[in-house]
């Protein structure tokens, strides 16, 4: 090959080369241009994804319930999202305004808190504190703010950054929980668990030899406007009532409703001198009458006054010395005020006993019955008897059913004890009968058994038990149970199926009298014996009784006296056509193997 081929060949061969490097220079280039691009569009991916988490992030506390802020390092220089403005109600046009006059729209009892606050941010961080703000309609607002401290790489501060969220709503809630839980709802009175925190926190932050008195006020009676009047007027008048207290005794005294018509008043500072003369204030008071849809209502009201420190310390024994002082002002005439005394420690321990004996009382076979007859008046044959529980306490001895069935309707115990009267008295009956002495058994049930949805039902179970014919069974009830009219005629009606016959029991001494003979479908009127002591004495009692034995005759009500003691006030009964009696004139109550004795 000549040398001109050869310089030929490596010349094709060296532009080969060099081409193809140029080449390859050329797509590397291109390669590198579009990682780069690719790298650059990655970037502006990850770029807007942050940017779009940061806008959904801002969006989260940005909102119509909070707003992001932030304060420099210093403490002086802060910030506020615009979501601020529709939150507390600001016109965005005093936005740049806001900041600098924020601590001025801080709510005065929070101000300290506040600044405190912001003070100690460095070690706030992640912690909630509530305060409250006024808004641009002056209305308070309750805000819950949270902070968290931003720093550099070396630990220094940078700035202050946090939320603060819209909680009026949940406060709003909970202090209506607060007081519903804390205060009557009627009267808008505290209630007794406020009252008892209120005395608890006296006594804590006062001196130790501070003086005070606790009052418990009952309406004498209440009961009887509710039955006469319904219970919506009577509800008005409980209003009334906690008004007059608060206008008699202003800023003197912490008053609070404690049940349907007793009212609970700590005098705070108060000796026993002023104390009687508040209490007197307040007799004074409720001697004018409360007006009511221009009807007048008469109140009188017993007052039970215990004394911190002299008889008690703690505001439980406080409280049931004041209730026993004023059950003392009800027994001797009501409208009056006691003091308690240690002398009436003596009450409480009974009291005690009683309530913790009748618990007992009925597993260990100490309640008993006894059967007062009722005669005809005409006659005087015995017809049928009334069944009365008695207790014969191991301790105590005899207790009285005057003192022991208040105590068990109070602590609702008489729901069993009015079943068992129920469940022997229809079973002592139905032995006389299989005796031969075939009498109609007359039992007391309370107002507790009345409202029992099973009333009628244990009743129809106990006279199938005992195989008595319902025609000897007389329930007695008292006005007082008849307050719901429907709900009365219901039971009576029922009552009337099986064959039983009801009894209205001291009647007169409600009050609603008329009313109740009016509108409930009973079989017998039993005439209270407080009306036949002052027949032979008191003309107007004399006429009322007349009144209702000729009422009782006209509407075909059997009609009983009770508490006949005298030749003389039977045969007034037997004149005026009073066709049955009872009464210690016939005979005391008796023991069931007594009775047939009598009958003989």
């Amino acid at each position: 090959m000549s040398i001109f081929s050869i310089k030929f060949v490596v010349a094709h061969i060296s532009g080969i080369v060099y081409y193809s490097w140029l080449i390859f220079l050329g797509v590397g280039f291109i390669g590198m241009l579009m990682y780069f691009n690719r790298k650059l569009n990655e970037n502006k991916s990850e770029i807007s994804t942050i940017k779009k988490e940061k806008k959904d992030l801002e969006s989260v506390f940005n909102n119509d319930r909070s707003f992001l802020w932030e304060i420099d390092k210093n403490k002086k220089n802060q910030k506020a999202s615009k979501a601020v403005c529709k939150i507390l109600n600001i016109d965005e046009f005093d936005y740049p305004n806001l900041i600098d006059s924020w601590k001025s729209s801080v709510y005065p009892d929070d101000l300290p808190d506040f600044l405190k606050f912001i003070d100690e941010l460095d070690n706030r961080s992640g912690q909630p504190f509530e305060v409250r703000v006024y808004d641009g309609k002056c209305r308070i607002i309750w805000l819950e703010t949270f902070v968290n401290v931003v720093s550099d790489d070396y630990g220094q501060v940078l700035k202050y950054v946090g939320t603060s969220i819209d909680i009026t709503a949940r406060k709003l809630k909970e202090e209506k929980l607060r007081k519903s839980n804390h205060y009557d709802q009627l009267t808008k009175l505290p209630n007794r668990k406020k009252f008892y925190d209120y005395f608890t926190k006296q006594k804590k932050e006062k001196s130790d030899d501070i003086e005070m008195s606790i009052i418990i006020l009952d309406i004498d009676r209440f009961k009887i406007i509710n039955e006469l009047h319904g219970r919506n007027l009577g509800d008005q008048v409980l209003v009334k009532v906690a008004s007059k207290l608060q206008d008699t005794l202003g800023n003197d005294a912490f008053i609070a409703r404690e049940s349907e018509d007793e009212f609970m008043i700590l005098l705070e500072s108060s000796n026993e001198k002023k104390t009687k003369l508040i209490a007197e204030k307040l007799l004074n008071v409720f001697k004018k009458p409360i007006k009511i849809n221009d009807q007048l209502f008469y109140l009188t009201i017993s007052m039970g006054i215990s004394r911190y420190p002299e008889t008690a310390q703690d505001i439980e024994a406080l409280y049931q010395q004041a209730e026993i002082a004023m059950y003392k002002v009800k027994d001797s005439g009501k409208s009056n005020y006691h003091v308690f005394m240690t002398d009436d420690a003596a009450l409480i321990e009974r009291k005690r006993r009683i309530e913790f004996g009748l618990k007992e009382a009925l597993s260990r076979n100490e309640l008993y019955l006894l059967y007062q007859p009722k005669v005809d008046l005409s006659t005087g044959v015995i017809y049928g008897t009334e069944a009365l529980i008695r207790w014969k306490h191991p301790l105590l001895g005899e207790v009285s059913p005057t003192e022991f069935i208040p105590i068990a309707e109070e602590s609702r115990i008489i729901q069993d004890i009015g079943y068992w009267v129920m469940f022997e008295a229809i079973r002592q009956n139905k032995i006389w009968h299989k005796n031969g002495i075939c009498l109609d058994i007359a039992v007391n049930v309370s107002v507790l058994q009345y409202e029992d949805p099973f009333f009628i039902e244990r009743i129809k179970q106990t006279l199938l038990h005992h195989d008595l014919d319902p025609k000897y069974l007389i329930i007695e009830v008292t006005e007082s149970v008849m307050q719901n009219i429907d709900h009365s005629n219901r039971i009576i009606k029922e009552l009337h199926d099986l064959g039983v016959k009801i009894a209205i029991d001291d009647f007169g001494t409600g009050y609603s009298s008329l009313s109740v003979l009016n509108n409930i479908f009973i079989d017998i009127v039993k005439i209270d014996k407080s009306f036949i002591d002052g027949i032979l004495t008191k003309e107007n009692t004399a006429s009322l009784v007349k009144t209702i034995i000729q009422m009782g005759k006209s509407l075909n009500f059997h009609i009983v006296a009770e508490g006949i003691e005298t030749e003389d006030q039977a045969e007034f009964l037997k004149v005026n056509e009073c066709s049955y009696g009872q009464g210690y004139l016939f005979s005391k109550p008796l023991l069931p193997e007594d009775l047939p004795k009598k009958i003989t």
